[in-house]
């Protein structure tokens, strides 16, 4: 499968999601880790072609994404997160199947 910004997008929220069922169990440590993962997805998207030009969107998540983890000036629920991120995840299921 061909890594676009939609394969990334779609993996950024599934593991926006394990970050925080994991926080919603005590698991800091391997939260921790996942956000790792997710950081590194960001970084993927604001160099990624799909993306070029329009990489204010990713910062933005990623400033949000820093902020709810924190709970700080932002706090996006895990709902609001998987809301924000469906879309991107059933675009990707019905283009490859």
């Amino acid at each position: 499968m061909e890594r676009t910004s939609l394969f990334y997008l779609a993996n950024l929220g599934s593991e926006i999601n394990r970050i925080f069922t994991l926080k919603e169990k005590g698991l800091m440590k391997e939260s921790d880790e996942v956000l790792d993962r997710a950081t590194a997805i960001i970084e993927i998207l604001e160099k990624h072609p799909d993306i070029k030009g329009r990489t204010q969107e990713i910062e933005m998540l990623a400033s949000y994404l820093g902020q709810s983890i924190n709970q700080e000036m932002v706090d996006l629920s895990k709902k609001e997160w998987q809301a924000y991120f469906a879309p991107y995840a059933t675009r990707l299921f019905s283009i490859n199947q």
